[in-house]
């Protein structure tokens, strides 16, 4: 499969969601009813919470206090942030672990995904408001160029883009449209966007606010190519004290658990997500 087909499967990943209105916010008596949806793991919540919000509209108690910039869901009293890839939250905060999925699976890791939809209370200290309808486009463009600063030490690619570039790889992700995000994109991961410098990477930890973001080059000193092993045991030895065995964590990317020999000049140019970074969770060794 070349690398154009592969891109497409990741894509099309989705996370089915079970999304319940806080029970404090509706004035029906017995709440009102889930909604569900199906949110694809390369997109992002604010993407979609319009249309959410629309549905619960009738059932909130005041509509004059809940807006859809007040919006935001909860999995476990946990909030989850609005400028992470959907993906990226699943695998981390459900802790699932892809290698070693049994038949009668702990009930936190059913799907649907069950999420609760707050307007009330926003936890300000640790998510940041989407204050006008510009706000989630602005911080992932901003995202956008810090990957593209960190692969090549400028953010040239990003910035060279004319006007008709930029909105079609805006509308490519907020309508989930392949063929035009990609289209764009892969100028801005392209070789001949200049000399790779490092791999931008983001891995998170389970357990803990810890996301480890520091420059991955793409050769080992031994000009050997970097793998997924040898780079996470370079950023996280405590968790990775061997670079080609999974000790204590596994590595996780778009809910697959990714071989430690993986090289990640290989995986960056299929699996990277719509901001430019390759998001890496850890499932946990029992």
């Amino acid at each position: 499969m070349d690398n154009a087909s592969l891109r497409r499967v990741v894509w099309n990943g989705s996370i089915p969601c079970r999304i319940e209105l806080d029970p404090a916010e509706s004035r029906v008596f017995d709440a009102a009813g889930p909604y569900f949806i199906s949110l694809p793991r390369m997109s992002y919540i604010p993407l979609y919470i319009r249309e959410v919000y629309q549905f619960f509209e009738p059932f909130l108690i005041d509509t004059n206090i809940p807006k859809v910039g007040n919006a935001w869901l909860e999995f476990e009293n946990v909030p989850l942030k609005w400028h992470w890839p959907v993906g990226v939250l699943y695998d981390l905060f459900t802790g699932r672990d892809p290698s070693n999925l049994r038949e009668e699976e702990d009930e936190e890791h059913r799907l649907p995904w069950n999420l609760t939809l707050h307007f009330q209370n926003f936890p300000s200290k640790h998510l940041m408001r989407m204050d006008t309808p510009s706000s989630f486009q602005d911080v992932w463009i901003n995202c956008v160029k810090e990957a593209a600063f960190s692969r090549h030490g400028n953010a040239k690619a990003v910035m060279s883009l004319s006007k008709a570039e930029s909105t079609k790889l805006w509308e490519g992700l907020s309508s989930h449209d392949f063929e035009r995000f990609w289209n764009i994109n892969d100028k801005l991961i392209a070789e001949s966007s200049g000399p790779l410098r490092s791999f931008a990477i983001r891995v998170y930890v389970p357990s803990t606010p810890r996301v480890v973001q520091q420059p991955v080059p793409p050769f080992l000193e031994s000009k050997e190519p970097q793998t997924i092993g040898t780079a996470l045991h370079s950023l996280l030895p405590e968790l990775f004290p061997s670079k080609r065995t999974p000790v204590l964590a596994r590595p996780v990317v778009h809910g697959v658990v990714v071989s430690m020999s993986t090289p990640l000049a290989e995986l960056v140019q299929v699996a990277v997500n719509p901001d430019g970074f390759l998001h890496i969770t850890l499932a946990m060794s029992s």
